[in-house]
């Protein structure tokens, strides 16, 4: 019997990026373990785009089956989209390690070059047949919204973001009024699907005014783990052919509110140690982060749009090796001290200080093999810029 003292309680921040938050998903296998065991409690969840989807499947989970229910919805959450997958293989490049990023980069090869040239002159809306494709998925993966929406047996509490097209606003989803339209609408990729209509308002992506939201999460934990797959650093010179160009220019703007929230949120907590915030619910919070900036800036951009079987997979591993790695050293930090250096990593890169350098690029998980024992295995069967729903 696990002393409930001895559990670490984190609020989980998902971010979003197409097909690259399969990372996520193996980093939520790794710590459903944790759960299971006793030893950490997940008390919300706030999920942008592709970070929602396995939010949304991991809160369902704990809620009908615990833990090991939650990692069998995520497993088939994603074997359902690489099923969907039209990305073609390419046999020469399968030739490379598994272990090598560059048999996951496909900014360069024919297929991505075609697919940047037709989102220039392609819109979803000139398609007569379309249908958005996430659609079945979500509703057979969650057949029953009004039990996820009741969050019953203790499972986490569950904020979706979107972007509100026409007002530049975002919204903050969260129980009881999640359905399936909610995560099609935080998951719409405009220049790919058409627009969720959601309370006579269109909603795209929620990458792109939270990503993800942390507010949410305040008032649930004091300690705030973020799942990142977009890179906050990246080495070398800057980007210098139209691929990197374009992939930096993504990375920075979807990590961007992301900063900003987290800088929101120090700034809170100076004022209660300088002692000029007193009374009221605020309380300092922690910071945590499960990443690994080097694989995720090798694989390049145009993967997130890649979610063949294969590729998601190595993503899962990826994302699982990393949780172990932050597990192993920092969840004893957890309802102690933050566990990265939000001085360095957020607030000096707001303030346009000399001293915002990159954080060195230590052995991460992508420059180590895989282990064979994290391998996975095939499948086995109301202010202005935010309206609160």
């Amino acid at each position: 019997m696990v002393n409930l003292g001895e559990i670490k309680t984190v609020g989980l921040a998902l971010q979003g990026g197409g097909s690259h938050t399969a990372f996520s998903w193996g980093a939520l296998d790794r710590l459903l373990g944790e759960v299971a065991a006793g030893r950490l409690r997940i008390a919300a969840i706030s999920g942008t785009s592709g970070g929602a989807l396995n939010g949304a499947a991991c809160v369902y989970g704990l809620i009908t089956g615990g833990a090991d229910e939650a990692k069998r919805l995520l497993r088939e959450l994603w074997d359902g989209i690489s099923a969907q997958s039209l990305w073609p293989p390419d046999p020469i490049r399968m030739l490379l390690p598994k272990d090598s990023t560059a048999r996951w980069n496909v900014d360069w090869t024919p297929t991505a070059i075609g697919a940047g040239i037709a989102e220039q002159i392609y819109s979803p809306y000139y398609d007569v047949f379309y249908s958005n494709p996430l659609d079945e998925l979500i509703r057979r993966l969650i057949p029953d919204f009004g039990r996820l929406n009741r969050g019953d047996h203790g499972a986490p509490k569950l904020f979706v973001c979107a972007t509100e097209v026409n007002r530049t606003a975002r919204r903050i989803f969260r129980q009881p009024e999640i359905t399936p339209d909610i995560l099609l609408a935080t998951s719409c990729y405009p220049t790919l699907f058409q627009a969720i209509e959601v309370d006579g308002s269109f909603y795209w992506d929620g990458g792109y005014m939270g990503n993800p939201a942390l507010n949410p999460l305040v008032d649930c934990a004091d300690d705030l783990l973020t799942i990142s797959v977009n890179p906050l650093d990246r080495g070398g010179g800057p980007p210098k052919t139209p691929r990197e160009i374009v992939n930096r220019i993504n990375e920075i703007s979807f990590n961007s509110s992301w900063v900003m929230e987290v800088r929101q949120i120090l700034l809170i907590n100076q004022l209660l140690e300088r002692q000029w915030l007193r009374g009221g619910p605020y309380r300092p919070k922690r910071f945590h982060i499960i990443r690994d900036d080097t694989f995720m800036e090798a694989i390049g951009v145009a993967s997130k749009q890649n979610p063949s079987r294969d590729f998601v997979y190595e993503l899962f591993d990826r994302g699982r090796m990393a949780a172990d790695k932050w597990l192993a050293e920092h969840l004893a930090e957890v309802g102690q001290s933050s566990s990265f250096d939000v001085d360095a990593e957020v607030a000096l890169r707001l303030e346009g200080s000399a001293q915002a350098e990159p954080r060195p690029r230590s052995k991460q998980a992508s420059e180590t093999k895989l282990d064979v024992s994290t391998r996975s295995t095939s499948p086995q069967p109301h202010e202005m810029g935010e309206s609160d729903g």
